[in-house]
Formats: structure tokens, sequence, C-alpha cells
């Protein structure tokens, strides 16, 4: 999405960590639906877009994501030292319990405690918390458009209509080689997951399925 409508981004803000003076705190790109809301662009009614993604595939994918972060942003240059301290912490955190999973997928989740999930404050690099944080303010809709990482270039094109655009760019940065199973449309990584994994996804996504109506897995 940044990559192909960067053209058109006017952010004054930095897609890396920074201090947010209007919500007091270090933050990134990411910000959910309820820090925007603490923000004065949230005041200009823009036409606001998110796209989500199958938690299954969501929740594997944040355990490859977090072992990328430790790799890339531990020789990343971030000022002031004290965010950068701050990011090291926390990458440290996230490395520590990877490690007492031995890195292994179904040990990790069974290891990460609800409040990782639940509290987007907590650590700053840990952005595996639910799609509608990022879509919805206590379960009302807050976004105008949807569209789902499973069908991307559709419901990418549906957008780009929706705002009269006609020259976005083309090309993705963000691919991870696929060795799932799976058909197109489907979860890509449960044949990487225990029964007790998808069962624990199950329950802590449990608002992201019934919101954006994916099919919940046998546990």
């Amino acid at each position: 999405m940044r990559r192909r409508l960067g053209k058109y981004d006017q952010s004054p803000y930095s897609p890396f960590f920074y201090f947010n003076p209007t919500l007091n705190r270090v933050v990134h790109q990411h910000i959910t639906c309820a820090d925007f809301l603490a923000l004065p662009e949230s005041k200009l009614n823009y036409f606001k877009a998110s796209f989500v993604r199958n938690p299954y595939d969501r929740v594997y994918s944040g355990f490859i994501q977090l072992q990328r972060d430790i790799e890339e942003q531990r020789g990343a240059s971030i000022s002031p030292e004290w965010i950068r301290k701050l990011v090291m912490i926390q990458l440290e955190e996230n490395l520590a319990q990877l490690t007492r999973a031995n890195f292994d997928f179904d040990a990790w989740w069974a290891s990460v405690p609800e409040h990782l999930v639940f509290e987007a404050g907590r650590n700053t690099n840990f952005p595996l918390h639910p799609a509608n944080y990022w879509t919805h303010v206590n379960k009302v809709a807050y976004v105008d458009f949807v569209g789902k990482a499973e069908q991307f270039e559709q419901d990418f094109t549906a957008l780009c209509q929706r705002l009269d655009i006609h020259d976005a760019d083309e090309g993705n940065v963000n691919i991870t080689p696929t060795t799932g199973g799976g058909t197109p449309g489907s979860p890509r990584y449960t044949s990487r997951m225990s029964r007790a994994s998808i069962s624990k996804i199950n329950t802590l996504f449990q608002d992201d399925f019934d919101l954006f109506g994916y099919e919940i897995l046998p546990g």
C-alpha cells in the first residue's frame, strides 16, 4: 500500500519509531484507530481504508516478522538515543521469548500471554493485535473501506476506484515465500500449526472472525 500510493503520501509522521507529542509515547506507522482519533488529522473527515488478513496467517506472519525485526532493527539508525534503547529492550524481550521456544511456532505461540495480544501499548515491537484495532473502535466500524489481503489485487483496485486513483505504482516489497498448503484465498500456514495453536487463535481473535467473516477452523 505504501509503495503503490507513495506519491500521495503527505504524512508528517515518521513510519519508523518516533515520539508522538500528541500521544505522549513512542509509536510507528501502525497506529490503531483509537490512537488516530487523538491526532488532529482525525478531525479532517478523511476517507479511511484498511486491509485485514485472516487470523491464522496474521499470527504466523507475526511470528516471522518478529524474527525479521530483530535481525533488521538491531543495526538500524534510531534517534534520539533513549528511543533506540527502548526499541532494543523490546527486541530483546521478543528474542528471549522466541529463544525459550527454540524458534518453534507452536511453542512460541503457546507462551504468548493474552496481554501482549490485547494491550497495544505494552510492546511497540509486538504488532500482533486483533486486526479490528485498525478498522473499528469498540467493535464499531470506523474506516470507510476494508480490503482483504487474500484478495489484495481485487480489493486494491476497488479502493483506487473509490478514490478515483488511476496512476498507482506497481510492485510489492512485503513478500514472504509460501511453502504452506491451502488453496488461493485460504489460510497459507495452518499446516504448520498444531490444533492447540489453532484453538488459541480462534479464542483470541474471535472478534476478527466475526467482524470480517473469516472461517473458523476446528481446533
